[in-house]
């Protein structure tokens, strides 16, 4: 058995070497000939090979400022889930992320304070950013709610396509 056995170490750590060159190498050959990116005007289209002829339509151009990430704070976990879910279940927005572990420091009625807050980001069309600003402030546990908006200027092409479904013109 030992007879046996030496020589198949010696076959596998030859061959091991050759077979992840070889396997590397396919992989950067069906890499390189099934996805192709394009970078035009600040845009990325992602096409495969088959899917690309003189009859494939142009990607779509985004129109930066479609859309646009709300940011509010919120005093703990329970008041940003609440007002996370029912944003979403008016499809107010997209998605919304909540982000723990923020502390505010600010000042209020001539005092500096320092708390612990929840962020939430939330994911939504900028027409749709004044009326989400007033569902804030009618359902926040704050007396002045921080509802602030910044347009989104590019991104994930299927992502955005997904956001202007999930949420309407209005």
């Amino acid at each position: 058995m030992a007879v046996n056995s030496a020589p198949e170490k010696v076959i596998s750590q030859s061959i091991a070497p050759r077979t992840c060159i070889i396997l590397s190498a396919f992989v950067v050959f069906v890499i390189s000939c099934f996805c192709i990116a394009t970078i035009e005007k600040g845009t990325v289209a992602v096409a495969s090979s088959s899917s690309m002829s003189s009859e494939a339509p142009a990607p779509q151009q985004y129109q930066a400022g479609l859309h646009s990430i709300v940011y509010v704070t919120t005093p703990n976990e329970n008041s940003a889930k609440t007002l996370a879910r029912l944003l979403v279940e008016r499809k107010l927005a997209a998605c919304v992320n909540i982000i723990a572990g923020l502390t505010s420091i600010y000042e209020w009625e001539g005092k500096i304070n320092e708390d612990h807050e929840q962020l939430l980001m939330i994911k939504t069309r900028s027409a749709r950013v004044d009326e989400l600003s007033k569902f804030v402030r009618e359902n926040h546990p704050y007396s002045v709610a921080e509802v602030i908006s910044v347009p989104i200027e590019n991104g994930n092409p299927p992502y955005l396509d997904w956001l202007s479904k999930t949420v309407s013109e209005g």
